[in-house]
Order: C-alpha cells, then structure tokens, then sequence
C-alpha cells in the first residue's frame, strides 16, 4: 500500500517502553511527522510503570477501542485513514504485535483469551474493520520472545532483574496476580500464546490476503543492554519480519533519533525501515546465520514430546521417542515423525515443591511449543510425561488456550486426581475441536514418591499437586478418550520401564481403542504399605522432620561429651549446626 507524501489519511501508533512515557517517543513522532506532516498519530501513556499490576491483555482491548474510535472520528471528516502504522518500543512493541494479531481476528488454531470475549458478539474476538489497512508494522527493540534471565546482562542489570523476578514471584504467591514485566518473560502464557496466535495469523492470510500480511521490520540495537539477542530475534514468529540493525544503540536508546551524531545513525535506519519497500529492506537488513530460523518442514506430520521428571536427567527420553518411531515404522505408517526430548535440567525434590520452579519449566516447555508449532506446521503433537513431566503438560492446557495434543501419556504422575479432563477431551468454546484427543494414564503399585510427598499436597486441598500415579484420577463417567492402566508393578519409574515402552507405542501410534495394555503389566493389587502410610501423607513428613531433629540432638549430645569446655562447646555446637544446615540445604536441592 502507497502511502501519501503528505499523509492525510495515515493513522501513526506508538506505544511506549516499560518505566516510560509518550514523552521518551517524542523523537520517533518529530521524524513520523517531518516525512507525514498531515499524519494523524496516536501515543497513549501506558500503565506500565515499575510496580504495574495491568493484565496486557486487558491494555490490548482498551487500546484495540481507542484506535477505533480514533478511526471513527477521522472517518466523520473529509479524509477518513485508509493507511495505519504501528510502532512499538521494548514492551510497547509486544502490545503492538498482540493488538494487530487481535485486529486481524481469530482463528481456529489459536483462540483469543478471555479478556477478549466480552458482550454478546464475542467482543474482540472478529476481525477489525480497519484490520486490513496496517501496512507497516515498526518494532523498536521488541521482546518478542520475552525476557529472561542469561548470561548476555550486564551484572547490575542482571541482578535488578534476579530481585525483580523473586519479587514477582512473592507478589504473586500473595495476591495470586502477577507484576506486568512478569507477564512478558519468555514462555510466560502472554508471551507463548501470542507467538502462536501470530503463527496462526500469518497462515490465515494465504486464505484471506485482506488482513495479516503487514510488512513488519525490527529494529535492535547494536549494543542492547536489556535483552538478549535471541529475546529480540524471535526465531519462531520473527520469521517474516525484517532485521535491521541501529548502530551504537542500547535497549533505551534506540529510539533516541535526536542525539546527535547517533541519533542521526539512528534516525536513518529508522526511516528505512519506515519506508523502504520489501527489497531494499532485504539488502538493508541482515541475521546471523546462527539465529536464523532453520525454516518449516512441511512434510513431518506427527511430533512427539517425551518429557522427564524429577530427580532425572532423561537420557531414556530418546530410546522411548525411537521406540514409538519404531513401531510406526514397523507398521508401515504412512506418518513423518520428528520428535522433541530436550531436558529443562535435572529438577530436585525441594524445587519441585515451589511452585515457582514448576512454573518456569512450564514456560520452558512452551516455548519449546512454539518452535514446533513453527517447525512442523502440519503436524499433530503427542505427549509422554514422566512425574514433574506430567505436570508440565497439565499445567499448559490451563494456562495456554492454544496448545493442543493428540495422544497423552501420564506415568508416575504428579497431577491432582481431580484434574478436570473432560474439559479438554471434549469441544469446548472458542473450541470446535477437542484439545486433547486420548489419554493414557499408568497407575503404579509401589509409587512412594507421589503417595507421599505431591499427594501431601492433594490431601491439604491444593489443586496444583496430587496422586493421579498413585490412586488413579477420579473420572467422571462423561469423561471421554481418558484410559487408566492399574497397576503397573513397581514405583515411581514403573511406567518408563523397558518392558512398557510396547504399550506406550502402541497408544502413541494405533487408534487408543486397538490398544490392548499388556497383561503382564497389570496387578490387581497395590503394595499395602505404601497405600496404608499414602491414605495420611502428613504422618511420612512429620516422620522425616523428627529424623532431622534427632539427628540434630543427636550430633549436640555428641558435641557436649567430647568437648567439655563450654567456651568450646558453644563454638562447636554453632560449627555444627551450620554444617548441619548446609549439608541438608545440599541434599533437599540435589536428590
């Protein structure tokens, strides 16, 4: 689209940084007006300062009202918008992704949130009139991919950052609401479900060219002080969009056009990617090949995850995945299969306990997600889970709308028993397609580990942990394509065995009902020990506290014999303790 020299008919938004304000976007609008004099130019004051508690999803939909009554407005005079440009810096430029993707419309692969569904017509769930007339989309060192924690900050940044998270993570324990910078980390549900409404967007256009083919360029500067080089290139979503680089720029600075000679550095690559067509933009603009995004396989039709648990490093994940491939290989399947076992790290029993640490491994496993999604976008996706494993992928379908899995495989799981699958299992709205196809799930005869430490959890009335391994989840009759296979002989890595990689194959591969589990691996009896100490998990923690405790007494009384001299004593006695302490710290953080 052609945009007129003097720009009577061009909407201009920007959208301003995190701590920031329309003022520090009052460079970018002086040149936006100097090329378009006439532009009519929208810069709202965001509420995102350092302490804001906004839902972005809720600042999306306001917004998404704002620009149209800005269009209705114009469009009562002589010279209505038939050109719009979006400009975002930092977080501004996230809100200016979600916005488009909202404007554009829903699509059947990537539900909107609920904070879009208002009102008897859905609300903002149907495509924006004024959708289709976004003809450049500007982002100003965006974080597509959300911000984390790595090595690329700086030591003062990093440990703002490291306060800030533990922070949001108090916050949210507190008032079950999380911070607004913390809803913008990587894999964080607003992050991940807009790469993949993005995604979901962009493959929409090729069946209506109206809306979602804006021409996007990103803007980094070349010595961001902020956010990681991968956090600004999204590999997944930023894969249509042009890079170009803003020379002797930090995070801030960016959008600083007026700074003398940088500004002026500045100020030209900004007006290139303002107004260069597609192919001087691909001259102009430049990925390091080990950033590139190693583009989409369009011939892999199923991919499967097999994700560890606790107390496990996951080296069986890759002989399970060949197993399953294997088998469909055997039968002659006509599927293409890729698979997906990488590790989030081993993960303690204390860790596994905070919730916090939970989280971010769910985050981790959806940003891994999205790159499938991006990789291999006509596949179905599977799912085997192992203890913590299981619990990633419960915990995504609550959280993450637009994740889907065709087949599901639970062992030794972590999750409550009264996990609602019928909610997944079944077409559910904005859905017209289940979210889980089938589901398997192996129940355990010996499993201690979740009859006494996830089930503690259960047992108190917590819905994030249970003893779905261990007792089974309680289904309710109308729950469909949901199988539970009790007992398998053995604990808590019963079910990841050898001997059970068959059936599991065979659920991941064959149509759930063709299925037969294997008779040798059902008992019809649980060990009696574990289920008797399992009906009262409270009993196993208060047994281990009075361990500690007399351990503790134990190593005192020891101290006050050997060292008579109370001088010395009360030396020895505070060494041990200290001793004593850590060396529980080291245990409770490493098994």
């Amino acid at each position: 689209m052609s945009t007129p020299t003097t720009g009577a008919d061009t909407l201009v938004v920007l959208f301003h940084a995190f701590t920031s304000s329309p003022a520090a976007l009052k460079p970018i609008a002086n040149v936006v007006q100097g090329q378009w004099p006439q532009a009519r130019l929208f810069c709202p004051q965001l509420p995102a300062n350092t302490f804001s508690m906004a839902n972005p999803n809720v600042m999306v939909a306001q917004l998404l009202v704002e620009i149209d009554r800005q269009i209705q407005e114009a469009q009562a005079t002589a010279q209505p918008i038939e050109n719009i440009v979006l400009i975002g810096h930092s977080i501004g430029a996230v809100l200016v992704r979600k916005l488009y993707v909202i404007a554009c419309g829903e699509t059947r692969d990537a539900p909107f949130e609920a904070e879009f569904r208002t009102g008897a017509d859905e609300g903002l769930v149907q495509p924006r009139p004024w959708a289709g007339k976004v003809s450049r989309i500007v982002l100003m060192a965006a974080m597509n991919r959300g911000w984390h924690l790595s090595h690329h900050l700086e030591l003062k940044t990093g440990m703002k950052f490291a306060l800030g998270v533990a922070t949001g993570n108090i916050i949210h324990l507190v008032t079950g609401r999380w911070p607004l910078i913390m809803t913008l980390r990587r894999g964080a549900p607003f992050i991940a479900q807009l790469r993949l409404q993005w995604l979901g967007m962009r493959r929409a256009t090729s069946a209506d060219g109206r809306r979602g083919n804006a021409l996007v360029v990103q803007v980094l500067g070349s010595r961001d002080d902020l956010v990681s080089p991968e956090d600004n290139v999204d590999l997944v979503s930023g894969g249509d969009f042009y890079y170009l680089d803003a020379p002797r720029s930090g995070h801030a600075s960016v959008v600083r056009l007026d700074d003398g000679e940088d500004g002026e550095r500045r100020k030209k690559v900004f007006l290139i990617a303002l107004e260069d067509t597609p192919a001087e933009l691909a001259k102009a603009g430049v990925v390091p090949s080990d950033q590139r995004f190693p583009g989409s396989d369009d011939q892999v039709t199923r991919v499967l995850f097999v994700m560890h648990g606790i107390r496990d490093s996951g080296y069986w994940t890759h002989k399970l995945a060949r197993e399953v491939q294997r088998l469909a290989k055997e039968q002659n399947r006509p599927d293409i299969w890729a698979t997906e076992t990488s590790s989030y790290g081993y993960f303690p029993m204390l860790p596994f306990l905070l919730s916090a640490y939970r989280r971010k491994n769910v985050e981790w496993l959806m940003d891994k997600y999205t790159e499938v999604i991006a990789r291999y976008p006509n596949a179905t996706v599977s799912y085997i889970g192992h203890s913590n494993g299981t619990y990633l992928l419960a915990k995504a379908l609550e959280l993450y709308p637009c994740c889907r899995f065709d087949k599901v495989v639970f062992a030794g799981s972590v999750v409550s028993r009264a996990y609602p699958w019928s909610q997944y299992t079944t077409a559910q709205p904005p859905n017209d397609h289940p979210r889980v196809n089938s589901v398997l799930n192996f129940v355990a005869t010996a499993d201690w580990v979740v009859a006494f430490f996830p089930k503690l959890f259960q047992f108190l009335g917590g819905k994030d942990l249970g003893s779905a391994g261990h007792d089974g989840f309680a289904l309710a009759a109308h729950t469909p394509n949901v199988y539970q296979l009790t007992f398998v002989k053995g604990g808590h890595g019963a079910a990841v065995e050898e001997d059970v990689w068959k059936t599991i194959a065979s659920f991941v591969v064959n149509d759930p009902s063709d299925t037969k589990p294997e008779f040798a691996l059902q008992r019809r009896w649980r060990n009696w020990i574990v289920l008797l100490l399992g009906l009262f998990p409270p009993l196993i923690w208060l047994a281990l506290a009075g361990v500690l405790v007399a351990g503790w007494l134990g190593l005192y009384h020891a101290i006050a014999i050997l060292v008579p001299d109370p001088r010395w004593a009360s030396f020895f006695v505070g060494l041990s303790l200290a001793l004593y302490l850590l060396l529980l710290w080291r245990i409770v953080t490493r098994v």
